[in-house]
């Protein structure tokens, strides 16, 4: 019986040997399993990064030479202006036909005219006045000399001499104060004719034929009628660039233009010259002031174009002493900074300093920039320095 139980025990042992042995092949084919998922994992992750650079378009920043346009606003006014005023009394005779407004009147021109009556009466008196003066003083000179000449041979006391030198130097002072009285006397009729001081425009006018005046009344505004000239503030940076541009011209002259802008109610631009600057800047806006002239701002030609008081934008020639650029305005990033695409595709960013904004992009200094520098242009919603991006296969 014992013979027989151990050959049963002997027929069962091989059953539970593998089914261990099974579940030992299942443990291993696992554990093969994650490894080789392991050593598949970086790849995947590497192309899923690689997948996810941004691909973006980019432009080849330009050189843009060494000279720009320095613009500052300003208003066009005329270089000389007169409140004209009665210097006289009297009645107004006679008007010019261009008084009035927008009238033009010629240098030398009589504006209007004052009755003169009274006046060469006081003219012709003042005259009369100095010849009985001058009278006077011939009789006082030839009693004088009569009077020294008898004292000298003692035929006459000498007080008697020194009543006719009195009485010869009182006349001398009446001849002094009639000619100034003459004087008055041909100033005041000449001010009776009103004549313009310079080729005039007719602002507005307070008088008609027949008006009393008074001196010190207000007769007419004029205004000169070819020059006028721009005053306008520039920082510093512009002040610098704007005398590099002056000191390169050799007539010491730098043309300049006026153009109309948005707030103007003109419709014309001028061309003129930097005359000069201000030697004091403006407290308030740190600025140093330039002056413009334009010879025929108020020509006929530019009438119902160019008003006096008007708005206008001054452009100025500048000149920088670094390098500048131009490139789309979309490369520019807060007027601060654009980003260059190196060669190994990464992003580095450069500061700039926007100059100007011109006709298809921007001008701006950039001492770090190169000839040969991608700019990228694409805006991303994450743009940081050393980021990896791919060129659009466009670029070329």
């Amino acid at each position: 019986m014992s013979d027989e139980y151990r050959s049963q025990e002997s027929s069962k042992r091989p059953s539970w040997i593998w089914i261990i042995a099974g579940l030992g092949v299942l443990v291993l084919g696992f554990v093969i399993m994650t490894l080789a998922g392991a050593a598949n994992a970086p790849q995947e992750g590497a192309v899923a990064r690689e997948d996810s650079i941004p691909y973006v378009e980019t432009v080849q920043a330009e050189q843009a030479g060494s000279t720009f346009v320095v613009r500052a606003p300003g208003r066009i006014q005329p270089r000389e202006r007169l409140d004209l005023v009665g210097e006289v009394s009297g009645k107004v005779t006679n008007i010019n036909p261009d008084l009035q407004a927008g009238g033009r009147i010629g240098k030398g021109e009589t504006i209007l005219q004052i009755d003169d009556g009274d006046l060469r009466a006081n003219l012709e008196r003042a005259q009369a006045q100095l010849a009985t003066a001058e009278a006077r003083r011939s009789q006082a000179e030839a009693e004088r000399d009569r009077q020294i000449n008898l004292a000298d041979i003692g035929a006459s006391p000498e007080k008697a001499a020194e009543q006719a030198i009195a009485a010869y130097e009182d006349a001398e002072a009446g001849v002094r104060q009639a000619r100034s009285q003459l004087a008055i006397a041909r100033r005041n009729l000449q001010k009776s004719a009103i004549e313009s001081p310079f080729d005039a425009i007719v602002v507005s006018e307070t008088v008609a034929p027949g008006t009393f005046v008074s001196p010190g009344q207000p007769l007419a505004r004029l205004i000169s009628a070819g020059e006028g000239e721009i005053q306008a503030g520039l920082p510093a940076k512009d002040v610098r660039a704007v005398r590099g541009a002056l000191a390169a011209r050799e007539d010491g002259r730098l043309p300049v233009r006026a153009v109309t802008n948005s707030s103007s109610l003109g419709a014309t631009d001028i061309e003129g010259y930097l005359a000069e600057f201000s030697p004091e800047i403006d407290q308030q806006s740190r600025t140093a002031t330039v002056i413009a002239v334009f010879p025929d701002a108020f020509a006929p030609e530019n009438q119902g174009d160019i008003f006096a008081g008007d708005y206008m934008d001054l452009l100025i020639e500048g000149r920088s002493d670094t390098p500048m650029w131009r490139v789309p305005d979309g490369a520019v990033r807060q007027d601060a900074f654009v980003w260059v695409v190196t060669g190994n595709e990464q992003l580095r960013r450069i500061d700039v300093e926007t100059v100007d904004r011109v006709e298809g992009g921007v001008l701006l200094r950039a001492p770090q920039l190169s000839s040969g520098d991608r700019l990228m242009l694409t805006v991303l919603a994450e743009e940081i320095e050393g980021m990896r991006v791919h060129l659009a296969e466009s670029q070329p």
